[in-house]
């Protein structure tokens, strides 16, 4: 069977990190899953908390989001790699319908269908209208996003990780790199994720997403370096 290691950046999350692992705990999947959690220096109680659940690793690594899910993926033995955002809550069959998925139709990069919880209409149909752009444009514009990314750990080695450098865009560039080496496939299994980036400010989220669309489209990442929003927390303090 197909073994996974998950990999999980965290950065002050100890109201969202415990939901996580319980539900990565209660996957129905009978194949091997390992779960890494790369802490980014919190203050908090996110580290304790993580402690708290048996069979979990606990890394400890400078603040980065590219830098935590690499220092994960190096120590990882899965043959998938799953880089996780802390405030998703995957149902207990996600691993095993990505794992049906990989065997039946093999895939260099992936990203699950990704479901707004608790947030109102307008983000729900937002996060609607970006699993809509993400399936379409999957063997053609080769995007998705970073709070889940599904590949085999050989295309991460052969990709160099997640670029360090970055905060944002990080993701759509991993995923267009890994894409050379095989299919990048945007999958019909739900993921839910508490759409916590936009909480009741949907017009700032459109206004930030309006902004970093067309250089992230246009491949100029490196535009974005000095950008600070909530949705990159681990670029700020």
């Amino acid at each position: 069977m197909t073994s996974f290691s998950v990999s999980i950046p965290t950065l002050r999350e100890e109201a969202a990190i415990g939901v996580l692992l319980r539900a990565l705990q209660a996957q129905d999947y009978d194949g091997q899953t390992e779960i890494i959690v790369v802490d980014g220096g919190s203050e908090d109680g996110t580290r304790e908390v993580v402690q708290g659940f048996d069979g979990v690793r606990l890394l400890h690594s400078e603040r980065g989001v590219s830098r935590q899910r690499n220092a994960g993926a190096r120590v990882a033995t899965g043959k998938l790699l799953v880089f996780m955002d802390a405030d998703n809550a995957p149902p207990p069959e996600f691993l095993r319908r990505v794992a049906a998925s990989y065997q039946c139709l093999p895939f260099a990069v992936a990203c699950p269908w990704f479901v707004a919880c608790d947030a109102d209409l307008v983000v729900r149909f937002i996060y609607f209208v970006f699993n809509l752009l993400f399936f379409l444009g999957q063997g053609w514009l080769r995007t998705g996003s970073g709070v889940c990314l599904i590949a085999p750990r050989e295309v991460w080695e052969r990709c160099g990780g997640f670029d360090e450098t970055l905060h944002l865009g990080e993701d759509i560039r991993f995923i267009r790199q890994a894409a050379r080496h095989g299919m990048h496939r945007h999958l019909l299994i739900p993921l839910p994720t508490s759409g916590r980036a936009s909480g009741k400010r949907v017009w700032n989220l459109l206004k930030f997403y309006a902004r970093i669309t067309p250089p992230l489209l246009l491949g100029r990442y490196e535009s974005l370096k000095k950008l600070r929003h909530e949705a990159a927390p681990y670029s700020h303090n």
